[in-house]
Formats: structure tokens, C-alpha cells, sequence
């Protein structure tokens, strides 16, 4: 699955920020900060960040017969940044959550066959001293490149991201637009023909669009 600009949602409540800006929040491209606004940078040298999974999500959507959308989460997430920038994101689709019993049955089993392929990983490198200045409540557009590991295959993955602090010591990642994914890239297309005739649609679309906000929290 390439995802192209786009990224969430892999979506995700659709989680994509757009072009506006949100009362209280401080945009750097556009914002010269005070001293005083600049007090309390992140002293991040050597720290870890932890994902705080109950504060984050990944969405994606499906297209069934070229016009009815639906979308769909997963609920448990882990993940973390190393102190050399080193992050990862594990997704366990074994919680994939639909809405529906039966859909969430269908689509471990038979689509993401979890019983061999119960995780899907997202590894990146970023430069976490880019983001040591922000001050409480400012965002910062980042562009993330990264391996998305689904379903025994890989692939490079690319994300227009707002880095955002909402707290003294955390950080909200979130897309800026959905990723759009290709199941044909992590050879999904069986399982995805398997839910279009249980289901008896017409066609299930095999173009995914994925958003994300992830939070982390910084450690020590």
C-alpha cells in the first residue's frame, strides 16, 4: 500500500486537519514567537516518547459498489521514538473495529488473515531536536518518510504531518490529508474479492484512504 499525499484514516472519524487555523494554536510558517512564548522548550536530548494509545487512532475508509463509504479503526495501538529519532507504530488488527460484528469477523479472517499476520508496523526516522523550540499549543508541518510492514510485504510510505504540543511534555502527530493505500501492494486482493462475494456487492473499491493523530507522551 503506497501512501501517497494524502496521510488517517490507515481513515481512522476522519482525521484530517485542513487548511485552517484552529483558535489557539500558533502556526510556525506564519508565527514569530516572544521569549516568553518560548519558555519551556522541550528539553528532549536522550528522551523516549510513548505512545499514548487511548489518545490515538488510525482510520481508514472503504467504498463498496463506486459510491457507499464507511469507516472503520483500530482501537489498540504501541508504539514509540527512540532518543536517535528512531519511531515505530505497531497496529494490532485483531481489534479492528467496524461497527459491525460480523464485518470485523470477515475482515480479520479473511481479508488481514490475523491468525498469520496479526501486526502491521510503520518504521521512520525523524529529527526530534526539529521540533525541541515549539511552544505550547504550536504546530509544525513535517513530512514524514517511512516502511510500512503489512500482511508479509513492505513498502516506503510517505505523510504530510502537523506536529502539534498540547502539552508541557507531549506531542499530538497527525495527517494533514489522507494517505491513500493500494491493497494490491500487500497482496490483498483475494481476501478483499472473498468480502465483495460474501457480501454480495458489486465491488468493494481497492483504494484506501488512511488518516492518523498520534499522541505522544515524552519520557523520564
Amino acid at each position: 500500500m503506497k501512501w501517497h499525499l494524502l496521510a488517517a484514516t490507515i481513515v481512522i472519524a476522519t482525521l484530517s486537519t485542513t487548511g485552517c487555523k484552529p483558535s489557539g494554536f500558533k502556526d510556525s510558517s506564519s508565527a514569530t514567537l516572544t521569549t516568553k512564548e518560548k519558555i519551556g522548550n522541550l528539553e528532549i536530548q536522550g528522551k523516549t516518547w510513548q505512545l499514548d494509545s487511548s489518545s490515538s487512532r488510525i482510520t481508514f475508509a472503504s467504498i463498496k459498489a463506486d459510491e457507499f463509504i464507511e469507516t472503520h479503526y483500530f482501537s489498540k495501538l504501541s508504539g514509540h521514538i527512540t532518543a536517535n529519532g528512531e519511531a515505530k507504530v505497531t497496529v494490532y488488527l485483531n481489534d479492528l473495529e467496524t461497527r459491525i460484528d460480523i464485518r470485523n469477523k470477515r475482515m480479520r479472517d479473511m481479508f488481514f488473515e490475523t491468525r498469520k499476520f496479526p501486526k502491521a508496523t510503520i518504521k521512520a526516522s525523524v529529527d526530534v531536536e526539529n521540533f525541541s523550540d515549539l511552544a505550547m499549543g504550536e504546530r509544525r508541518p513535517e513530512e514524514i518518510e517511512g516502511t510500512l510492514f503489512l500482511h508479509g510485504k513492505e513498502s516506503t510510505i510517505y505523510a504530510n504531518v502537523f506536529v502539534t504540543r498540547i502539552a508541557e511534555a507531549r506531542v499530538e502527530v497527525a495527517s494533514t490529508e489522507p494517505v491513500i493505500v493500494y491493497v494490491s501492494d500487500y497482496n490483498l486482493e483475494s481476501g478483499l474479492e472473498s468480502l465483495r462475494e460474501i457480501a454480495n456487492l458489486p465491488s468493494i473499491t481497492g483504494v484506501v484512504p488512511v488518516t492518523f493523530s498520534l499522541v505522544f507522551d515524552m519520557q523520564g
